[in-house]
């Protein structure tokens, strides 16, 4: 025995206490009762992914839902607190399948497929038998390789820079070393003021373009950051919190109309059908000259069934107006719906763009202050240069040549004592060159696990695809189905009847109603432990004894089974199972 105590959950605003037995049971209510309200708290206790403010009310400030299960208690609670919602939950477990595999309803993503015609099917064996989780290991592992193979790009780039800054130190230590040995020589004695004046202004313009550059780069690094600055005001104008709960309103409100409107269609359908089935009982009594009323017996002209036929041709007709016209609502608030919710998806991606220009900025700001601090370095050597030069003009007068020389050999000191800072910087080669390798092997790794679980996935996909196939086709024979289930390589659904291919759309109503039921079957028999499983029978259109069949092949695989109907009573009902009862496939 399971009991369920839901209270301000949906439509269901009066507290509701129900006991389910084993097995199958029946819940009936009128229209707008709160059936589907009652399966999505029970569904909700399989998921969070039914979220709070999916279930509470809108006009309730708290509600719950308590379910007693195997002798323990499983709940969810929520209370609005400031306008913001605050639950305390205990479920009874938390996959986000069970939406698929525990509630069958025009609400099922399958059962939506199916019956639009769609084909493709792999997400649903990916992801009811879990291979996904494969999928997005090797996804982890897709991205860990991109990181590495920018880190290693960034690597190779030291490399090169470093291994020229190594070639310019030898330069400059075999210029010392010349320049050292014709400080020994008497050839520099012939040295003029004039070549030491020239060495000067070289070394001092060579200093001047430096920090021009650099003043050059700065303002550029400066330039960007403005501008990075007003794109991240403007996208942050576009995400505010405001806008955000506007779309999420909306978002909310398309939801309950289409549940209102869902439901309208689901009671004007089951009106044509009952007028459907008296327009051909009065035809019969037309066509045979019947003179006796089948429902209450009297006696009836036989003239008058014309008149009947035409009566309700007409209410007829009415309904299947009402019932386009309520469909056309639905098909347009599914649309605004689809559209709010790629707007709150790009609203997501705007903010995820705003923290990586923020990061993009930080940097840009790590780089000014770098700029500037080189800026500072390349003055100060001229400032001290210049000092130098000042104070020793007179001797370079006086003592001739040496001084040139001399001067030389410091400056090529100093601009040797930069580029070892700018090594030190970039790492020795050597150094480098081992990293560039363990990140070679490291890539190399990863890009053999990334290959072996892309064929792990694939070959996983495949036995799911192949278990699919025998247990859907076994069950379809065991109900008496005239159809053949295949799954191609590239997991399209292929129906065939006699051998002869099938379009889905080509199907009917019925026949795709249930090649989705059993599709769910087929998956929660082998991959899935659900402990009660939900039908939505009001917009089934397939005959009882079949669908009989059904129930019973689900008693074997789960404890609980519950099936919503609309009527004008409420009651809770024990069914007990059909002598047609199919055994499942072992």
């Amino acid at each position: 025995m399971m009991r369920v105590r839901i209270s301000n959950i949906g439509g269901i605003t009066s507290p509701l206490d129900i006991d389910l037995s084993k097995g199958v049971n029946v819940y009936t209510a009128p229209n707008a009762y709160g059936k589907t309200s009652l399966s999505r708290a029970l569904v909700s206790m399989l998921t969070t992914e039914v979220k709070p403010e999916d279930l509470l009310n809108v006009f309730a400030d708290s509600g719950y839902i308590e379910v007693r299960y195997n002798d323990k208690e499983y709940y969810r609670r929520i209370k609005r607190v400031k306008n913001k919602l605050a639950e305390n939950a205990k479920l009874i477990m938390d996959d986000k399948r069970a939406l698929l595999l525990s509630y069958f309803s025009p609400e099922n993503k399958l059962l939506n497929q199916i019956l639009g015609g769609q084909e493709q099917i792999e997400w649903f064996i990916s992801s009811t038998s879990e291979i996904e989780k494969v999928k997005q290991l090797k996804m982890n592992v897709d991205e860990r390789l991109k990181i590495l193979k920018e880190e290693h790009e960034e690597l190779k780039s030291k490399y090169k820079d470093a291994v020229t800054i190594q070639a310019e130190i030898r330069s400059i230590e075999n210029e010392i070393e010349t320049l050292k040995k014709e400080t020994e020589s008497d050839r520099l004695i012939n040295s003029t003021t004039q070549s030491i004046s020239v060495t000067r202004q070289n070394k001092l313009a060579e200093l001047n373009s430096k920090i021009e550059q650099k003043k050059k780069e700065l303002l550029d690094l400066q330039t960007k950051h403005t501008r990075l600055e007003l794109d991240i005001q403007q996208k942050e104008s576009m995400i505010t919190p405001e806008i955000k709960k506007i779309f999420e309103d909306q978002l909310n409100e398309i939801n309950q109309e289409l549940q209102r409107k869902s439901a309208l269609r689901n009671e004007t359908e089951i009106g044509i059908r009952v007028l459907e089935r008296v327009m051909d009982e009065i035809k019969d009594a037309e066509k045979n000259h019947l003179d006796t009323c089948y429902v209450c017996g009297s006696h009836v002209d036989p003239e008058i069934w014309r008149t009947r036929i035409d009566v309700i041709s007409e209410q007829l007709r009415m309904r299947q107006n009402s019932f386009e016209s309520v469909k056309k609502e639905i098909d347009e608030l599914t649309r605004k719906k689809d559209e709010i919710t790629r707007k709150l998806a790009e609203f997501e991606n705007i903010r995820n763009e705003v923290v990586k220009l923020k990061t993009k900025k930080q940097e840009l700001l790590n780089r000014m202050e770098m700029v500037k601090e080189q800026i500072g370095e390349l003055e100060r050597q001229k400032r001290e240069m210049e000092d130098r030069f000042n104070k020793n003009s007179e001797v370079i007068r006086v003592t001739g040549p040496e001084n040139a020389v001399t001067k030389r050999i410091n400056e090529l000191m100093n601009k040797k004592s930069q580029l070892e800072y700018e090594l030190a910087n970039l790492g020795i080669p050597a150094s480098t060159l081992n990293k560039i390798k363990e990140k070679e092997k490291e890539i190399e790794e990863l890009e053999a696990q990334s290959q072996e679980l892309q064929r792990e996935y694939i070959r996983r996909l495949s036995v799911a695809k192949e278990e699919f196939t025998k247990i859907a086709n076994s069950l379809m024979r065991e109900l008496e189905f005239n159809l053949e289930a295949e799954i191609t390589p590239d997991f399209q659904l292929v129906v065939k009847r006699n051998g002869t291919l099938m379009d889905l759309r080509k199907l009917s109503s019925s026949e795709r109603t249930s090649l989705a039921l059993i599709l769910v079957v087929t998956a929660i028999k082998s991959y899935f432990k659900t402990p009660f499983f939900i039908v939505d029978e009001s917009f089934m259109t397939f005959d009882q004894r079949r669908f009989q069949k059904l129930v019973n092949y689900l008693s074997g695989l789960t404890d609980y089974i519950i099936i919503t109907r609309s009527d004008e009573n409420v009651s809770l009902v024990k069914e007990e199972k059909a002598e047609t009862e199919v055994p499942p496939s072992q």
